[in-house]
């Protein structure tokens, strides 16, 4: 069975909205992990839908993701992250940890517990994930590729064979997760999803920049 786990809906700042998200995926026999910013509204959205619950956390050094069997409510700075996953059963990785352009957490994944490193993001430098898989290997941890997907034409860039999982069950992927049963799967970037990333980008900044525009007037 395949999962991608980390992808981010409307909730944060993605395009598209958690039930559009899960429907493609699974069109390409893909689950996924919901893991917007900061924020679990979006879970509760797809309370009856096969799908991953989890965050992505802006922590003081960095983005981690959460991964959980309930839609999670993590503290934002890291110890205590480390703390809250041990103490509900979730797990935590870095994300893009050496992506220095989007807040990985760098160095400190050597000063923390973590279940497991993201070492392919579809949207990270190569450069960035090679030296995620250098300390993978380095701290004996298991890695995950994922496609960071805001656009819905990323999926399917990056993500997991859990070979040992023959069902859904929130449980028994956390556990192979745990465990590292993961085989990483690798396509990149399509031209198509690339486009609509690009796409996406120039939508958002000529949104916030409408929005800022009416509070200031609104002053």
């Amino acid at each position: 069975m395949f999962f991608d786990l980390h992808v981010h809906s409307r909730y944060s700042d993605g395009k598209y909205f958690p039930k559009d998200i899960i429907a493609y995926a699974r069109a390409r026999n893909i689950y996924v992990a919901i893991t917007d910013h900061d924020t679990s509204l979006g879970l509760n959205s797809v309370k009856e839908e096969k799908v991953i619950l989890g965050q992505e956390v802006t922590t003081e050094y960095g983005h981690v993701v959460i991964l959980c069997n309930f839609p999670p409510s993590p503290p934002n700075r890291i110890a205590e992250l480390v703390d809250y996953a041990k103490e509900n059963s979730c797990l935590i990785f870095p994300s893009h940890p050496f992506d220095i352009f989007r807040k990985g957490i760098g160095n400190k994944v050597f000063e923390y517990k973590f279940d497991l490193i993201e070492i392919y993001n579809s949207k990270a430098p190569k450069m960035a994930n090679n030296k995620a898989k250098e300390v993978s290997i380095k701290l004996n941890l298991a890695g995950v590729s994922n496609s960071d997907a805001h656009v819905i034409q990323a999926i399917g860039s990056a993500y997991n064979d859990l070979y040992e999982v023959m069902e859904f069950n929130l449980d028994d992927i956390l556990d192979n997760l745990r465990r590292g049963k993961i085989r990483n799967i690798i396509n990149g970037l399509s031209f198509r999803a690339k486009f609509s990333i690009l796409q996406w980008y120039i939508e958002r900044k000529i949104r916030n920049a409408q929005n800022s525009s009416r509070a200031m007037h609104q002053v």
